[in-house]
């Protein structure tokens, strides 16, 4: 009796621990869904909101749900939490040809009791050459000046440390930049502007430009959160700045939470077909005086997505060959004054160099089966929106198989997984098959996007053997939301061989930084998807482009043959409607006619353009084409980084930012104002929370972690189930023990 009761015991211990450990298993994943929990991030571990984890526990003055990108916060003497809100953000453009001259002002206003060091995080286009930065005070403007990295930073720490009001603007990626105020005294307004240069996107007779309004959360493989002291801090062992790509993270917007406001203008100049001007994801208002056309925003608008302007010169006045010229640099340094000075200088030249390519000759181009891989990313930031536009690109592309094409179909987050093992023949009942993988796609989990990238760029499992070679073509969509770039870029130049890799940008705010220069690595190029209604057009597009390239192995020499310095090198292959662009640098005694030479189909192709052309219906507006040069040259030399190098590279381009006053990875702007301020308050450090883009998902909804989530919650579910179970088994069993007494006291004694 006694050794049934004490297995009973034994079995009832285990059944609560088997439920104990059930209950632990599940709340953290009932937490992660609940709407309300703070803790809740997009991919969580991996998106991770800084210097916040242990403050959302502190008593605050208003509602997380009320701060938004730009706001300054700060924790005052007893834990508080109180914002400083911009009063403004303002971008200005002026057009001029291929050219792009932006100013971008953000105004701050301390309405606080304390003196306020600031940073965050801001977006700009991936090819921005940033090149200035002024300090408004007041009536006084404080020039920015050029300086190594670290020596930069060592100024704004001391002139912090002295009371002084200064701003530090670093480059963290091509298209993310981190800027830092100092010393904002209590009532006062600041105002940091920033000015780049950049060319303008044509294609097929439309000009388009994109200013960037947000930076969407990254997705950090390798990635460990430190819990351990008074500051969260993001690490990973494979993205060593981590902590500075991911910017804090306000959580679902509400009906009235304070939004931070963007204004934009754009100056496009004369000849433009104003009925052509059109922004597809925000409202604009034209106006014409005197044949020129500027355009702005119809309203403020939030800072939750991409801007996109496009448009088209009136008829006749398309370019069949632009050329831009400028001599000498934007910046002069002081070699280049003492060299001025001595009387012995000789100003470089530059140009910007657009050549329509030739139209394809249909006749003498025979379409060719292709090999198409459709590779589209599933992971959690990709929830909402952005998922249904990627399936709907899928589908459309399906749709454009032919009988004598083969395809296959890989998705990945977390992990990847394909249609197939290797390609399949584009018949009825494999494009069926297909479809029904795509219907039963969900975003969820992390942006391993390594692993897709092996999988769809490997060339040993075509399954289809044809007589007719192959076009391989891999079709890459994605919001890009990574930061692990380079790692990225490696394998793509390690691995594509003949493969043709093109980009597909989803979402209101892609990672445009990788995308265009996977594109360009894959020789392909990048498309960006907005919204659900561009789908077919976009797709559609894209799919009849790349049926056959217009010009491939283009090259560019002076017409005595000598290379010109020219970028970027090589030149990626043309696809109809697509124009030679080409950024050079020249000598004064170098000739000034260029031939453009390549491949049409089996035919070669040349063509000769003088560099003085068209100059005298070009206005003296070309300041910054040196800029442009140089950004890309400094783009092409971080992409050639292998580790080997890394050290000659950085000393290349941190002599060329350098030498043309441009912030790079190695360089950095500072602004110091001279004047110490006029205050006896305490300081405090803020950050900055963002909005997430429109579209995605609030944190919160899912659990979207870099573990197989769904897989975790089944089990911990099943678990759940069996310990319910046990539980109810356990009631029952003394309900029957209590009965049994029960009927054992109420017996009548014989």
């Amino acid at each position: 009796m006694t050794t049934g009761k004490r297995v009973k015991e034994v079995s009832e211990a285990v059944a609560t621990l088997v439920i104990a450990v059930a209950i632990c298993w599940c709340l953290p994943f009932v937490v992660l869904a609940s709407p309300n929990s703070p803790g809740t991030l997009l991919e969580s571990g991996n998106m991770m909101s800084m210097q916040e984890g242990r403050s959302l526990l502190q008593p605050s003055l208003f509602d997380y749900q009320d701060v938004t990108q730009g706001i300054l916060v700060y924790h005052n003497p007893n834990g508080a939490l109180v914002p400083s809100l911009p009063l403004d953000t303002q971008v200005s453009m002026r057009v001029s040809g291929l050219n792009n001259r932006v100013s971008v002002k953000q105004i701050f206003h301390n309405n606080s009791e304390f003196v306020l060091n600031g940073q965050y995080l801001f977006p700009l286009p991936n090819e921005a050459a940033v090149d200035s930065l002024r300090l408004h005070i007041g009536q006084r403007i404080i020039e920015g000046q050029i300086h190594p990295r670290a020596e930069a930073k060592q100024r704004f720490e001391q002139a912090k440390a002295e009371g002084k009001r200064a701003s530090l603007v670093s480059q963290e990626r091509p298209n993310m930049f981190t800027t830092e105020v100092a010393n904002l005294a209590p009532g006062e307004q600041l105002v940091v502007e920033i000015s780049y240069q950049e060319a303008i996107q044509y294609e097929d007779g439309l000009f388009r430009l994109r200013f960037p309004l947000v930076v969407a959360p990254r997705y950090i493989p390798g990635n460990t959160a430190d819990n351990g002291g008074d500051n969260d801090r993001v690490t990973s062992a494979q993205v060593f700045d981590a902590e500075r790509i991911v910017a804090p993270i306000r959580g679902a917007d509400g009906d009235n939470s304070p939004e931070l406001k963007a204004d934009i203008w754009v100056d496009l100049g004369e000849g433009v077909e104003t009925s052509m001007v059109e922004s597809p994801y925000h409202r604009i208002k034209l106006n014409e005086e005197r044949g020129a056309t500027t355009v702005s925003l119809a309203n403020s608008v939030p800072a939750n997505r991409d801007f996109v302007l496009q448009w088209r010169l009136k008829q006749g006045n398309s370019p069949l060959a632009w050329v831009f010229n400028q001599r000498g640099k934007t910046h002069q340094n002081e070699s280049d004054v003492l060299s001025q000075g001595a009387g012995n200088a000789i100003e470089d030249s530059y140009s910007l160099v657009m050549v329509l390519p030739p139209k394809a000759d249909n006749h003498s181009q025979m379409r060719l089966p292709r090999e198409l891989i459709l590779v589209i990313d599933t992971s959690g930031s990709m929830a909402g929106d952005p998922i249904v536009q990627a399936k709907n690109a899928l589908l459309y592309a399906l749709n454009g198989l032919t009988a004598k094409d083969s395809f296959n179909i890989i998705e990945f987050n977390s992990q990847m997984s394909q249609l197939s093992s290797g390609s399949l023949p584009a018949t009825s009942s494999n494009l069926a098959r297909a479809r029904q993988f795509v219907n039963r796609l969900q975003a969820d989990g992390g942006t391993e996007m390594a692993l897709a990238l092996n999988a769809a760029l490997a060339t040993n499992h075509q399954d289809v053997t044809q007589a007719a070679p192959h076009l391989r073509q891999v079709i890459f969509m994605t919001d890009g939301s990574v930061g692990n770039e380079q790692a990225l870029f490696d394998l793509i130049r390690y691995q594509i061989g003949d493969s043709r890799l093109f980009t597909v940008g989803i979402g209101s705010a892609p990672n445009s930084h990788f995308m265009q220069r996977a594109a360009e690595l894959g020789r392909g190029t990048f498309t960006y998807i907005g919204k659900v209604e561009e789908v077919d057009e976009k797709i559609s597009a894209l799919l009849n482009k790349i049926q056959y390239p217009v010009l491939t192995d283009i090259q560019v020499h002076f017409d005595d043959g000598n290379i010109p310095d020219y970028w970027p090198s090589p030149i990626p292959d043309l696809y109809q409607g697509e124009p030679v662009l080409v950024s050079l640098k020249r000598g004064q005694r170098e000739p000034k006619a260029l031939v453009i030479t390549g491949r049409q189909g089996h035919k070669n192709w040349q063509q000769s353009l003088s560099l003085m052309d068209n100059l005298a219906a070009i206005p003296d507006q070309n300041a910054g084409l040196d800029l442009l040069w140089a950004r890309k040259q400094i783009a092409a030399l971080e992409l050639s980084k292998n580790g080997t190098n890394d050290d000659r590279v950085k000393q290349q381009v941190t002599a060329l930012s350098l030498n043309y006053h441009l912030v790079s990875a190695y360089t950095s702007l500072v602004a110091v104002d001279l004047t110490p301020i006029e205050s006896n308050a305490m300081g405090r450090d803020a950050v900055v929370r963002q909005h997430l883009p429109l579209g995605w998902q609030p944190l919160g909804i899912l659990p979207q972690t870099a573990m197989a989530s769904r897989l975790d919650m089944l089990l911990g579910a099943i678990s759940l189930f069996i310990a319910m179970l046990l539980a109810a088994s356990m009631l029952k069993q003394r309900r029957l023990e209590r009965a049994s007494m029960l009927a054992l006291k109420t017996k009548p004694q014989v």
